[in-house]
């Protein structure tokens, strides 16, 4: 974690307050006023910062004075810098973590998500070094690529919320079990069922549909049963984040917003991407409004599709593009398509 000068924390939210003191381990922080947390969080990176330090490089991280190896000890002691590739998430104070598939999260200064005009959800690719004396995490020494490109210059993109919204016409590949129903990239699919209604095998299948296709499917899991996360990561090929009942639901709600982001990032570059969710009911109302309805097929070229599991959640039928009504399951335990309760808007349109 990159140190902040007493100023920097006084302008900071709280939010962020919060989750610095969380990284520092205060205890109790949750319960102090804010100049008392603020001296806290100074206290707890080792001192006050000068403020006549000058800006590092914006293609370095900043490291904290306390945490930082004496002057006197060379630089070629440290370990050589490693290469890691993940997903950006940015925090509201500005910087951010590098989220890997596997292993440890990865600090990202403010500093270089600035120079390399990054945004949440892109993939990068950069040199890493380990976390010094005091620090949580290790450290983004370097962005090498982002989203597969050079990360310098910059590329020029659009900006997903800046892009046209239009009905889909063409055809999201899907199982044999919705074949009754027509889904277009760029739809929100709501999938309604009562308990044992077969929603998530039927997630799974489609998951599995997706993976072996052209689009960048990724699976996002909010209070299923621990039994089927391994389920879920050992029968799909797409990435799957979040976790079970018993993990923390915040964790779990960060995922599935990351997930979305990283869907955005394909989708305003042309690409079709597709999320998964089983399932939105556990997802705080706002937190769902933002994830479901990010959906939607762009004019200009890209589409982002969120399929997921809705329970019997009226709201989320009625935002939805898509509505695939269940039955229980037959005698062979398949999923019961309810065709008098599913259907897409505008399927005129997807031939």
């Amino acid at each position: 974690m990159s140190v902040l000068q007493r100023k920097e924390l006084e302008e900071s939210p709280l939010a962020d307050l919060h989750a610095i003191a969380s990284e520092l381990a205060i205890e109790g922080y949750r319960g102090l006023r804010r100049d008392a947390l603020v001296a806290a969080i100074v206290e707890g990176q080792g001192g006050e910062v000068s403020d006549g330090a000058a800006e590092p490089e914006p293609s370095e991280t900043r490291e904290p004075a306390a945490e930082a190896e004496p002057e006197s000890e060379p630089a070629e002691d440290e370990a050589p810098a490693e290469l890691t590739t993940g997903v950006l998430d940015i925090l509201s104070g500005g910087s951010g973590f590098v989220r890997p598939a596997e292993g440890e999260d990865v600090y990202v200064s403010p500093a270089q998500i600035r120079r390399c005009e990054l945004r949440a959800g892109d993939e990068l690719t950069g040199q890493v070094r380990p976390a010094r004396r005091n620090e949580r995490h290790p450290s983004l020494v370097r962005v090498e690529q982002v989203n597969s490109r050079p990360a310098e210059p910059p590329e020029e993109r659009p900006r997903f919320e800046e892009l046209t919204a239009v009905h889909p016409t063409e055809r999201l590949g899907l199982p044999p079990a919705l074949e009754s129903v027509s889904v277009g990239k760029g739809s929100r699919v709501a999938i309604a069922g009562g308990p044992a209604a077969g929603a998530t095998r039927l997630l799974r299948e489609v998951a599995g549909a997706l993976g072996a296709g052209d689009s960048s499917t990724s699976v996002v899991l909010v209070g299923v049963r621990p039994e089927e996360v391994t389920e879920w990561r050992r029968e799909v090929q797409a990435s799957v984040t979040g976790g079970s009942f018993d993990a923390s639901l915040e964790a779990q709600t960060q995922a599935a917003e990351l997930a979305v982001e990283r869907a955005k990032r394909v989708a305003e570059r042309g690409g079709d991407a597709v999320v998964v969710i089983d399932s939105l009911e556990p997802l705080p109302a706002a937190a769902a409004r933002r994830i479901f309805g990010a959906a939607r097929k762009l004019e200009e070229g890209g589409s982002l599709t969120v399929i997921a599991a809705t329970g019997m959640s009226w709201e989320a039928q009625r935002q939805a593009s898509t509505r695939i009504g269940l039955d229980p399951p037959g005698e062979d335990g398949q999923p019961q398509v309810a065709p008098s309760r599913s259907g897409t808007l505008r399927a005129d349109l997807l031939g």
